[in-house]
Order: C-alpha cells, then sequence, then structure tokens
C-alpha cells in the first residue's frame, strides 16, 4: 500500500510540533496571564479557568513531546487536532457573541494593547489549516528510507513553514491595527 512519502510526513510532524513548541513556551512564560486569557473567552465559570488554562498547557506539552520524541505520533497528532478543534470552537462561540476583541491567547497572553492578537475569522482558517496538516500525520507512510540530504531539506523546510506561518500570523494579527490607522 502506498502512503504519504515520509519527507513530507516528516516537515508537517516538525512544523506542527514547533507550533505548539512556541505557543507551549509562551503560555509557560506567564502562566497567570493566560489564566486570564482563558477566563476571557468565558465559556466556563471563571473559578475553572486557572484549571483549564494548565490542562491546556499540559495538552500542549504531551503534543510536542509525541512529536518531537516520535513515541505516541498518532496520539499526539489526534490531541493536536482535538485542541486545535476546541480552540476554534471558543473563538467561533466569541465570534458569533460579536466578541472580536479579546485576545485569542493562541502564542501565549499579550503583553500590551500592540502585541495582542484579536479574534477573527482568519484565526478559524489557520487552525483549520493546521489541523488539516496535523491529520496528514494519521496517514499511512510510504516505505522509504530517507537519506541525510532529505533531513537536511525537511529541517528547512520545516523552518521555512514555521518562518511563513510567523509571517502570516503576524499579518492577522496586524490587520485590525492596520484597518484603525486607515479610517483615521
Amino acid at each position: 500500500m502506498a502512503g504519504l512519502d515520509p519527507f513530507y510526513w516528516h516537515v508537517v510532524r516538525w512544523l506542527v510540533a514547533t507550533v505548539f513548541a512556541v505557543a507551549c513556551v509562551h503560555k509557560l512564560s506567564s502562566i497567570a496571564a493566560f489564566d486570564n486569557v482563558v477566563k476571557d473567552y468565558a465559556l466556563m465559570p471563571s473559578a475553572l479557568a486557572p484549571l483549564a488554562a494548565r490542562l491546556l498547557i499540559l495538552c500542549e506539552i504531551v503534543v510536542v513531546a509525541g512529536l518531537a520524541s516520535g513515541l505516541w505520533i498518532p496520539v499526539s497528532a489526534a490531541l493536536s487536532i482535538v485542541l486545535l478543534a476546541v480552540y476554534a470552537a471558543g473563538m467561533g462561540i466569541n465570534l458569533a457573541r460579536g466578541r472580536r476583541d479579546i485576545d485569542c491567547g493562541c502564542f501565549g497572553p499579550a503583553g500590551n494593547g500592540e502585541s495582542r492578537h484579536t479574534l477573527s475569522g482568519w484565526l478559524l482558517l489557520r487552525n483549520l489549516s493546521l489541523m488539516a496538516l496535523a491529520a496528514l500525520l494519521l496517514l499511512p507512510v510510504a516505505d522509504r528510507a530517507l537519506t541525510w540530504l532529505d533531513l537536511v531539506t525537511i529541517a528547512a523546510a520545516a523552518a521555512a513553514g514555521f518562518a511563513a506561518w510567523s509571517a502570516a500570523d503576524q499579518l492577522m494579527a496586524n490587520a485590525p491595527r492596520l484597518q484603525r490607522r486607515l479610517s483615521q
């Protein structure tokens, strides 16, 4: 049975792992502030927000550990899809409520008004895209040995993918500020 070429599979593996690792590090850098981000979504009683925030961080750590170690890739990929679906649902509910001006918390809490990443339809699309990528990790992988050149190219492709992901994310974060400035 043919499967996904291992080159592409590994690029996706490391890209998803990197996105979750960066998000997790940012959240861990200010856990109390991330508690407030979770509370701001208003999806549960405020008293449960710190527990939910820590559970989300723990799940992200499991995703990163599983993808990076290669030991729990199917479980980690499935968990990443579930987390992204939960995040997208929270965003979607708040967008439907008309609550666009809350910090998404995607890469941890924002330190100030200039670095806040407010909710938008683009964030939903971004999460759906990452879910689709993570779903590729659940597909069978073709039986092909990787060469040293493949490994170097996988690292470069994953790094380039993350750079593109980060640039797109920053453009989405800047869009509301740019729109406000243009309307003044």
